[in-house]
Parts: C-alpha cells; structure tokens; sequence
C-alpha cells in the first residue's frame, strides 16, 4: 500500500495521503447529500443533475481504483479490514446509500421515463450499502470488545453511522414496494437499523468525547473529524421524520399521530443535543486552520454530516409546521454548499501537486 506525502507550510511535517480508496469515500458521501438537497431545496435544478453525475462518477471511480489496487496487491483488501481502518468502510456503505438516494431524488424529476430505473437503483444501492454497513457496525463493534483499539477518536463513529443512513432511505423506499407486507417489513428493518446505529453511536461518541475533553487534546490533523458525531444527530432526526411518516400509512390515524408527535419531539431533542457539539465542532475546525493542518481526506468530514443536519432540520420543519427549522434546513444547506466546494479545492489541489511532484525525479533522469 502506497501513500503520497506532502508538507505543511506551518509545521513542515509530512502527512501520507492514502491511495484510492474507502479514506476517500467522505467525497463521494457528500456530493451524494448535496445534490439530493439542492433538488429538495434549492432553486438550480441543472446544480443538482451535475452534482448526481459526479456522484456516480466518484463511486465509479474510487471504486474500480481500488479493486485495481486490491488486484495488484493482494494484501490491500486485508489491510483495510484491520481494526484502525475498518470505520473507513462505514463510508463505502454511506457512499453507497447517499448516491442511491441522491439519484430518486434527482433523477425523476430530470427524466420522468427513468423514474422507476432510478427507484430500482436506489434499491440495489440500499440492499448493498445495508448489508456493508450492519457488518461494518457488528464487525468493528466485536473488534474494540476483543482487541485493543487505541486511543478513542470521533473517527470509530463512521462504522456505527451507516445504519442510521439506512434508516431513512429504507423508510424512503416504502412506498414503492409492491405490497403492505413488503412495507412493513420494511419499516420494521429500518427500525432495526435505527435502534442498532442509536445505541452504538451514543455509546462510542460518549467515549470519544470523554477522551477529548477529559484526557488528551485533540490533535490538529484530526480537527475536522470532530463533525462525525453531528451525522448521528442529523441522520436520526431525518430517520424518524421519514419513518413515521411511512408508518403513519400504515397504522389508525388515532397512533398515526402519536407516531408523528414522537418523531416531532425527539427531532427537538436531538438538534438541540446537536447546537452546543457543533459549536465545539466549529471551534477545534477554526482552531485547526489557523495552525495550518494539512489536507486529509477527513476534510470532507465538513460535508455530510452538515448535510444530515440540514435534511433532518428540513424534514422536522415540514413534519412539525416550525418555520425556525425550515430555516435552519436551508442555511446547514448553504453550508455545505461552501463546505463542499472547500473540499473539492483542497482535494484538487493536493492530488495535482503531489502528482506533479512524483513525477519530478522521472523528468530529471530523463534530462540527464
């Protein structure tokens, strides 16, 4: 396993990028979110269509880099199913979940004619990214309960993450399966997921922030990585919306609306749990640029979860009447906007300089 290094101005230390593969999987999370709420939410629907185009083109890619690289060298696939970098597949399922979606909801309205090709794919995507995502969760769960894990970090989050995201595009897809035995086995799934991303999450960040606060500073590189728990937050809230919902369909209108006031308080609870972590988010991001951290690709840390806080802040606004949270939906989507957008230039950047720079020495032998 290659890893390409470059140097910060500041600190003159070389940091290894990862090669292709599930570390930069963040990107493909957060174009997926953002074309799907700049569908929901925003007035461009041709920003959507070609935020979904590079979408797919990130999942493509990063995808067949890698199995070229797992090909090539055999030892690849195992080294990233080992403890410290299991998480990083938590964002393959995401990704996975995030494209799907993204293309149900952008992809009808563009090409009505492709509109059940793109519930079919959201579909295949779902299955896939479910089933990655519960052995992701289970897995690395079994591997802090039996091996020794390290110092905890917000970073552990990203495998217990994915089946919350399952959750709600699950409780999405219910309404195009064919009978109501199909939806409600379907709900009963994504409840499943729910609870299962619940439990581990609250359990996991609640160490995480205990050694961060209370034991050791949070290292600079790893600043950004501070707005993976907010997934969580966002994520849930969004889950409970668009399950009660589909319950709601479901059930005498009598619990229906229980249902729905439950989801309603609970989306309160959990944004309001959400404000003072992003604050502290916001202020370890802040802290992190002004001493130069370099770029990593937990830089697009920045994206999702800021895209979850934004779709559940949306959702909880529609589902509760609150104007306040229709607001807060569209401003966590003009962040992410610039977030995004923050990431795709650092990103770009750092590969195109560190690709320029490997190939200095090959120009100069060819001179000489």
């Amino acid at each position: 396993m290659t890893t390409t290094p470059h140097r910060t101005a500041r600190q003159g230390v070389s940091i290894a990028l990862p090669p292709v593969g599930p570390a930069w999987y963040g990107a493909v999370m957060g174009t997926g979110i953002l074309a799907a709420l700049t569908q929901i939410l925003g007035p461009g629907l041709l920003v959507a269509r070609i935020l979904l185009v590079i979408g797919w083109l990130l999942l493509i890619g990063l995808t067949a880099g890698f199995a070229g690289r797992a090909a090539r060298h055999p030892d690849t696939l195992g080294g990233s199913v080992r403890v410290g970098a299991l998480p990083q597949w938590g964002m393959v399922s995401m990704g996975l979940l995030s494209v799907g979606s993204a293309t149900a909801t952008v992809l009808p309205p563009w090409l009505p004619s492709l509109a059940g090709a793109a519930v079919l794919a959201d579909g295949a995507l779902w299955i896939l990214g479910t089933l990655l995502g519960l052995a992701t969760a289970l897995g690395f769960t079994a591997l802090l309960v039996r091996s020794d894990a390290g110092a905890p970090t917000t970073v552990w989050g990203l495998a217990v993450v994915p089946p919350m995201v399952s959750a709600t595009v699950g409780a999405g897809l219910v309404p195009h399966l064919p009978s109501p035995a199909l939806q409600l086995t379907m709900l009963v799934v994504t409840a499943v997921c729910f609870a299962l991303s619940l439990v581990l999450g609250v359990v996991i960040f609640a160490v995480a922030y205990h050694h961060h606060w209370r034991v050791a500073e949070l290292p600079i590189a790893a600043s950004i990585t501070t707005w993976i728990p907010l997934g969580v937050v966002g994520q849930s809230t969004a889950a409970a919306q668009v399950m009660a919902g589909q319950a709601g369909l479901l059930l005498p209108a009598s619990l229906a609306d229980t249902v729905r006031a439950l989801a309603n308080d609970y989306g309160v609870v959990m944004l309001s749990l959400g404000v003072p972590l992003a604050g502290w988010a916001a202020a370890m991001t802040i802290r992190g640029f002004r001493r130069r951290m370099p770029f990593v690709p937990g830089w697009w840390s920045l994206t999702f979860p800021i895209g979850t806080l934004a779709l559940g802040s949306h959702l909880l606004g529609v589902g509760g009447g609150t104007t306040a949270f229709l607001v807060a939906g569209v401003v966590c989507w003009l962040t992410l906007c610039g977030t995004w957008t923050l990431c795709v230039v650092g990103s770009v950047r750092t590969v195109l300089r560190n690709t320029l720079r490997s190939r200095r020495p090959a120009a100069r032998l060819i001179d000489r």
